[in-house]
């Protein structure tokens, strides 16, 4: 489900393409509601109703059907994520092209967990050992907000669930996902976990500021920068751009910078952690502590993706720097 994305603190960027999904399918035609996508929500609640009857197992056996029906199928996205996978093994294209049918089929695994969110998060709740989310705790407790962040890796919608039981309210900016009226039932879903959803689009900075000035929680996905206007980091081998939203954001509200994951863990079911805030810059230009708080996310998303690769959803180009961007 991806749609929780840091791309929307970066000034607005997405605005007219979230206008045009909201506006999609108004005309007088009688076919409007199938613009609207109300079949689609209706299809997605018959899923969700069957989905929670399933065991796990037939529910991700389902998944892999589906994933690797995906792979083979979305052959442009499947050589895109090959390309990025190449970094974790050493060029091996036979190896990149395992390890991207198994991410796949773990990306339809989230999928299918998404409709089971709420039994999940109960589960990691209960889960021995506890989510460690004791460094998000210490952080509200001096008074101001906490950003988490974290890559399109794993399961970041039931990370931004975990993080509601801090005690604060959690929000998150999103896309737009399909037509509003499956958009709604997704931000529903989201919402009974107590996700507050801030719509992509040129408020969703203000409204972001105002959250961590609240002293509440912002969580992010940040490791995709489709416009390249973001921050230059070296980041698995490679000069691009992430979102510099995050470190913006930290830096202009004192709020903690915060990186942490929720990953799918064999026999376990899943592993919630967050880890130590990341420390604010010395004195220095304001682009330059943006940058350097940027490399240090792109570090830790580092060690988050190498875990385990296949959990990395890395169906997307990441866009290119220059040479020489960045730190190491």
């Amino acid at each position: 489900m991806d749609v929780i994305s840091a791309e929307g603190v970066e000034g607005g960027a997405l605005e007219e393409r979230a206008e045009m999904a909201r506006t999609s399918g108004s005309g007088p035609s009688p076919l409007g509601w199938r613009r609207r996508g109300v079949h689609l929500a209706v299809g997605l609640r018959a899923a969700t109703w069957v989905t929670c009857r399933l065991p796990d197992p037939t529910r991700y056996w389902l998944a892999d059907v589906g994933g690797n029906a995906a792979h083979i199928l979305l052959r442009q996205r499947a050589a895109i994520a090959a390309e990025n996978y190449l970094v974790f093994t050493q060029g091996n294209h036979r190896a990149a092209a395992r390890l991207t049918r198994l991410a796949f089929m773990n990306y339809a695994r989230t999928v299918m967990d998404f409709l089971v969110l709420e039994d999940l998060m109960a589960a990691v709740v209960r889960a021995d050992p506890p989510p460690i989310t004791e460094p998000l705790r210490r952080a509200l407790a001096l008074g101001r907000g906490a950003i988490v962040v974290t890559p399109h890796f794993g399961n970041w919608d039931l990370g931004a669930a975990v993080t509601t039981t801090c005690g604060r309210q959690v929000h998150a900016v999103a896309d737009q996902f399909g037509p509003p009226a499956v958009d709604d039932l997704v931000r529903s879903m989201r919402e009974r976990l107590g996700v507050r959803i801030i719509p992509t689009g040129s408020a969703s900075a203000r409204e972001a500021l105002r959250a961590l000035r609240r002293g509440d929680v912002l969580c992010l996905a940040a490791d995709i920068d489709k416009s390249g206007a973001g921050a230059a980091v070296q980041f698995l081998g490679r000069s691009v751009y992430l979102p510099a939203g995050p470190a913006t954001l930290a830096l202009r509200t004192g709020a903690a910078l915060i990186p942490g994951y929720v990953r799918r863990v064999p026999g376990r079911g899943h592993e919630a952690v967050l880890w130590d805030p990341i420390p604010a810059p010395g004195p220095a230009a304001p682009e330059a502590r943006v940058q350097e708080m940027t490399q240090a996310v792109a570090r830790s998303f580092e060690s988050m993706i190498r875990l385990d690769p296949a959990q990395w959803f890395a169906f997307h180009h990441l866009v290119q720097g220059l040479p020489g961007l960045g730190h190491s």
